[in-house]
């Protein structure tokens, strides 16, 4: 990469008006300035357009022939770019919030995270590195909370059935297993 070339892209972005680009970009996404995120995906974008910036110079022999050209190429890359961050975000946060935090979405992931074949517990789930660190660090009765969830898919009522305990008791397994989780995901952000 060019650091050159992108410097150059960012101070290219930067006159004449060019940044309306990354906000016709973000509102073609629905992504409104009243978010708190808002600041954060301009930067993204502009970083994004920098990076187009130098791939299109590159592939133009160094010289920005037609700008008309370049923002086309430019906004594409920022759109299709900015909209894969946004899915990946979108899964990441589904995956982690499946079945702990909301009963009623049980059946609705089914199809997305089970593996029949699997034979070791969360194996089948996209999420498996932390789901298996969430699993050595919690207790018995929410090591069975979470295998009943994740692998056998059951609800609450069919976990205090299982075990023979109060709907209650299966309700505070799942809270631990929660705040466990919580506690866990922020060590692991503070570790990087």
């Amino acid at each position: 990469m060019d650091y050159k070339k992108i410097s150059a892209g960012l101070s290219f972005l930067m006159t004449d008006k060019r940044i309306t680009i990354v906000h016709g970009v973000l509102k073609s996404l629905g992504i409104s300035p009243r978010r708190d995120d808002y600041d954060d995906f301009v930067q993204e974008a502009s970083i994004i357009f920098a990076q187009a910036y130098a791939d299109y110079l590159s592939n133009n022999d160094g010289h920005v022939k037609n700008e008309r050209d370049l923002m086309c190429f430019a906004y594409q890359r920022i759109r299709w770019r900015l909209l894969d961050s946004l899915r990946r975000q979108q899964l990441e946060s589904l995956l982690f919030t499946y079945s702990l935090d909301n009963e009623e979405t049980d059946n609705d992931y089914e199809g997305i995270l089970a593996d029949p074949q699997a034979a070791n517990p969360f194996t089948h789930l996209e999420n498996s590195d932390f789901l298996g660190y969430l699993y050595q660090h919690s207790t018995i009765n929410q090591q069975r909370y979470l295998v009943a969830k994740l692998n056998y898919h059951l609800s609450d009522c069919q976990i205090a059935k299982e075990y023979a305990v109060t709907r209650a008791a299966v309700s505070y397994w799942r809270r631990g297993v929660i705040t466990r989780a919580h506690q866990l995901r922020a060590k692991m952000k503070g570790e990087f």
